[in-house]
């Protein structure tokens, strides 16, 4: 196993935090609600920094609650993305999952929201799959089944998660996990 204590801890952590950063928002930004907040992340996630993500749906929420246009700010992620945040901070009696699409998105939403069983697969989720570094622009399209045979490895991998490195983790820890760690292991080959 390459991830190491502090890849454990932080894994296990990860989304509690991004939870709490939807919380911070929605206590700046009243009358902004939680599944709008993890909505706005959710959706300016694809192709996007955690930390820039972090930015752009504060950046976002800001210009939404000051009356601004939504033009008015820049994000770091598809366009069509950007105009699902500013559609859920423009709706908000609808449930943010009618307004996401893409299994990654929706996983990331769920996952953030506290669904323990949701796994989001994305480009860093194929590489640590097939077991090799992948640039996420050179990540292949993840179809439904595909998505699904990572997934399942991710739930195999959560139901043995206590032999396997002595803690009981739930899928979307494992994947936290191993993405934290493969973050490291790129940084450390840098």
């Amino acid at each position: 196993m390459l991830a190491n204590t502090a890849d454990l801890f932080e894994g296990q952590q990860w989304y509690q935090r991004a939870y709490d950063l939807a919380v911070k928002l929605i206590h700046a930004y009243e009358p902004l609600n939680l599944g709008q907040a993890i909505g706005v992340i959710a959706a300016l996630s694809p192709n996007n920094k955690w930390e820039r993500n972090c930015q752009d749906a504060e950046q976002l929420i800001k210009a939404w609650h000051c009356g601004a246009d939504m033009d008015s700010v820049k994000v770091c992620t598809f366009n069509t993305n950007k105009g699902k945040a500013w559609r859920i901070l423009c709706e908000p009696e609808t449930d943010p999952l009618d307004i996401l699409s893409g299994r990654k998105v929706t996983a990331f939403y769920r996952c953030i929201s506290g669904y323990d069983d949701s796994v989001c697969v994305d480009g860093h989720a194929y590489a640590i799959f097939i077991g090799e570094r992948v640039p996420t622009t050179q990540t292949p399209s993840i179809g439904k089944a595909l998505y699904e045979a990572i997934e399942r490895s991710y739930v195999l991998a959560a139901q043995s998660s206590y032999e396997l490195c002595g803690h009981v983790l739930t899928p979307a820890q494992v994947q936290a996990v191993t993405w934290v760690t493969y973050r490291r292991l790129i940084q450390e080959a840098a």
